[in-house]
């Protein structure tokens, strides 16, 4: 394995290529974006110190199922696909890598149900949560153009909704960054969309979401 640096915007993997290489994330954060033929874009779940990038190598298709970009910079080890396939012969090894797969599929369920039952604005809510459990601290480096193209809205949808979350005291924006400054009110406008697949991970896996202002 080798340490790495990962800055913003990079991309991880190629939609329908073979994925060279999986990533363990130690900071930052990435999105697992699907993508159509006809432009469209939507995140499908998003990754960070928690996890790994490379789906495709855990389930042996080796054909990667999304785009992966990171959305904020930071660090990880990276390995070759054909020396994690190895280790995947460990059968503990892989046990953890598979089970790591399905609480991603489990947000990626909550998500399908936040983008079709959810107000723009308790999505907004969600995916904000999502992003403070995956990185240090309460910045979180993002922009509106960020936001829209992931949540698969206009640009100006969340330019309102960020305003308005900032007039609640739940959040503060300011040039391409949001600080968290009420975790509290945003799980509340979240409501039953965020918490779900959290729960899932840390019963299978352990603890890792913000708590408090630590994160674990």
């Amino acid at each position: 394995m080798t340490y790495v640096t990962l800055s913003r915007q990079q991309t991880l993997e190629r939609c329908g290529r073979p994925a060279r290489h999986v990533y363990f994330l130690a900071n930052g954060a990435a999105s697992l974006i699907a993508r159509q033929r006809n432009g469209l874009n939507i995140e499908a779940a998003l990754v960070g110190y928690e996890g790994m990038v490379g789906l495709s190598q855990v389930f042996g298709t080796e054909i990667s199922l999304s785009d992966t970009v990171m959305q904020s910079s930071g660090t990880g080890w990276r390995i070759g696909a054909r020396d994690f396939r190895k280790a995947m012969d460990s059968p503990g090894f892989r046990s953890r890598m598979l089970i790591f797969a399905d609480t991603v599929m489990s947000q990626s369920f909550a998500t399908s149900l936040a983008a079709s039952r959810g107000k723009l604005m308790t999505r907004l809510a969600r995916w904000l949560l999502l992003f403070h459990d995956r990185v240090q601290g309460d910045e979180l480096e993002l922009t509106h153009d960020t936001m829209a193209v992931l949540l698969g809205v206009r640009r100006a949808g969340v330019t309102m909704t960020i305003h308005e979350l900032e007039g609640r005291g739940l959040i503060r924006a300011h040039r391409g960054r949001v600080t968290i400054r009420d975790r509290e009110g945003l799980a509340a406008l979240a409501g039953a969309f965020y918490g779900q697949a959290e729960d899932r991970y840390e019963r299978l896996l352990g603890p890792f979401r913000h708590r408090n202002g630590i994160l674990y």
